[in-house]
């Protein structure tokens, strides 16, 4: 009798725990196998995105571009996505002194000089793999010599000196890069630095203020790559962070941002078409994550700041212009953008002019200048006339 009940009870216990014996087996051999996880996420986010309509489908440009970065990511693996993908993301493979931006913080070190930029390391190879904008183009790999990983080197030194120079509230001590990806391994002294990070605080200083104050204040970024600016934003601030994007660049950021920030609440993204149905755990998270035809659902005033850094400009016209209206329509203080000055979308036939973004009635612009490393690219910052009201 009692071998029957042990036998019945380990029939149920069988039954019962089979579910959940499957998903540790495939959590397992997800988190084994990261790179096959990821593109399975960005499969998934890119047939939902097909399925919205067509404004929100990616241009030719950067169709072709998710269509490499794909390629990328099988070829190199997602743990070593920072030696592809951030060169489609605003990073910059400078191997040469003659390059502007090299020259531009060469000139704003002479009037300040100092050694920052010369304590900068190497401590490991510096190559990337890049993959044009010309189609059917091979891949393509920088910073391959000697001399051009010095120069690299220099360019990162001289750029953290530049990003950290002024530093009031001390942020540059609590940023090091994350070694999650596999990044370019550069340190100042026991500390690895990047020109990502380097610029994200850049950035960051832009809109900083307009996240204080705000109990819980909430940065939104459309067009985030793999998170880099909203990394450098938890770490330094309480704001909640939601990233809109497409795949793959969602997916990995997903990925990235989870990892990098494991005791994080997440909202994971998911297909939905009303706000009502997330509403309360988008709240409730720390880190949500959203394709760009969910931006559309984004309550009015819901977010204090939007970012968007060279992403604008890869649009169509129509898109342009409806993404801004977008990006406006949801947020409540500012909203920050750096594109070309400049550029022609050879693959999608249209122009952009940084002109062309310009402040809705009710805004003002506060600033509209050129970056000052890269002054091919313009930086605009719009803020609401309610949030110069409230200050």
């Amino acid at each position: 009798m009692h071998e029957r009940k042990s036998a019945s009870y380990g029939s149920r216990s069988l039954i019962s725990f089979a579910p959940f014996r499957r998903a540790m087996s495939l959590a397992k051999r997800a988190f084994s196998r990261p790179t096959a996880a990821v593109l399975a996420r960005s499969a998934e986010m890119r047939d939902w995105i097909n399925q919205r309509p067509i404004l929100f489908h990616p241009s030719r440009f950067w169709q072709h571009l998710s269509i490499q970065d794909d390629k990328l990511l099988k070829h190199m693996k997602v743990d070593n996505f920072k030696r592809c993908l951030p060169q489609h993301y605003f990073n910059w493979p400078i191997d040469y002194p003659g390059n502007p931006q090299f020259v531009a913080l060469l000139q704003s070190r002479i009037s300040n000089p100092g050694l920052i930029p010369l304590r900068a390391q190497p401590r490991g190879s510096a190559r990337v793999v890049h993959a044009t904008a010309k189609l059917n183009a091979p891949f393509k790999e920088w910073l391959t010599t000697a001399e051009g990983q010095r120069v690299y080197t220099l360019f990162v030194g001289l750029l953290w000196w530049h990003a950290t120079r002024v530093d009031p509230d001390h942020l540059a001590p609590r940023l090091a890069e994350p070694s999650l990806g596999n990044p370019i391994p550069i340190y100042l002294d026991d500390w690895m630095i990047s020109q990502d990070i380097a610029n994200s605080l850049r950035e960051f200083r832009r809109f900083q203020c307009y996240l204080a104050g705000a109990r819980r204040a909430t940065l939104a970024e459309l067009g985030a790559g793999y998170g880099r600016l909203g990394y450098v934003a938890i770490t330094v601030s309480s704001c909640r962070y939601w990233v809109v994007d497409i795949p793959p660049a969602l997916a990995v950021a997903e990925w990235y941002l989870s990892n990098c920030f494991p005791d994080r609440r997440i909202f994971r993204w998911r297909p939905f078409t009303a706000w009502d149905t997330v509403a309360t755990e988008v709240a409730q998270a720390d880190i949500a994550f959203f394709t760009v035809d969910q931006l559309a659902l984004f309550p009015e005033r819901s977010v204090d700041v939007f970012a968007s850094i060279s992403t604008i400009h890869e649009m169509t016209p129509g898109q342009v212009e409806a993404y801004m209206a977008l990006q406006f329509h949801a947020t409540s203080r500012a909203v920050y953008t750096k594109n070309w000055t400049s550029w022609f979308n050879h693959l999608d036939q249209s122009s952009f002019e940084s002109t062309s973004i310009v402040a809705p009635d009710g805004w003002r612009t506060a600033l509209d200048a050129a970056d000052d490393v890269i002054p091919d690219f313009t930086e605009k910052l719009f803020v609401a006339d309610a949030a110069d009201d409230a200050r």
